[in-house]
């Protein structure tokens, strides 16, 4: 407990941003495992990137953080019928792939009509701030930090650090809500959903997005306790 206390008053910024993606990356890479080899080379790699960064006062923070990660609930989103997905941890995941590339073509997109789709069908149709007006042509590229597949459905997963409040409990899902609307990270997973969905649409021969989509998942590092603060989720419609 002192450890995420501590995590969610951690200095902010791009560069501890970076540091803890390359924490759950070198995790991924060892299979999100937590059998006691696992952990020992998980917890030399942390304290060797501690001491590179002069931040050895954070070491074993951080080696308890990244623990915990493994371990916490995602709180996977409701699915299209209504069922509620059982509980499961990154230490679970057997089908998964890390930093996915994808490319969407765009042809004259009309990135009003658009933003104006993505705020009807997610968050509840919350406002938020809107996408300027533009015409998109061109072949847009990204990363997805991580997909997974769970008992048949795919999700895309997204860790970020903004600092929200000193308090975990200020974690919570409206105040997670809120954040999502103001960067605007809605419009990033439903393309992120729209590149799976094409993805899955061009390799799996019995395709459906609503038996096979599972949805967004985007942890909140500072406040993921796995008690249900710190974990945004959402499965747009069709």
């Amino acid at each position: 407990e002192q450890a995420l206390a501590g995590r969610a008053a951690w200095p902010r910024g791009a560069e501890i941003g970076s540091f803890w993606h390359s924490l759950l990356e070198e995790a991924a890479a060892l299979g999100f495992a937590i059998d006691a080899a696992t952990t020992a080379t998980l917890d030399e790699f942390i304290a060797a990137q501690c001491q590179q960064r002069q931040w050895q006062d954070q070491t074993v923070a951080l080696q308890q953080a990244l623990r915990g990660w493994l371990r916490h609930d995602m709180n996977l989103p409701l699915q299209a019928d209504g069922r509620v997905p059982p509980p499961v941890a990154l230490h679970e995941l057997t089908t998964f792939q890390v930093e996915l590339e994808f490319w969407l073509a765009s042809h004259g997109v009309d990135v009003v009509a658009v933003d104006r789709l993505v705020c009807r069908h997610t968050l509840g149709g919350r406002a938020r701030p809107a996408m300027a007006a533009a015409r998109l042509n061109g072949l847009f590229k990204g990363f997805m930090d991580l997909v997974f597949e769970y008992q048949g459905r795919y999700y895309v997963a997204d860790y970020k650090s903004n600092y929200l409040a000193p308090d975990i409990a200020e974690y919570h899902p409206e105040a997670l809500a809120a954040d999502i609307g103001k960067h605007r990270y809605d419009l990033q997973y439903v393309l992120y959903l729209l590149a799976l969905h094409r993805q899955l649409r061009a390799r799996l021969p019995d395709y459906d997005y609503d038996r096979h989509i599972g949805g967004a998942v985007y942890l909140y590092l500072r406040g993921w306790d796995g008690e249900g603060h710190g974990v945004h989720v959402e499965r747009p419609p069709r």
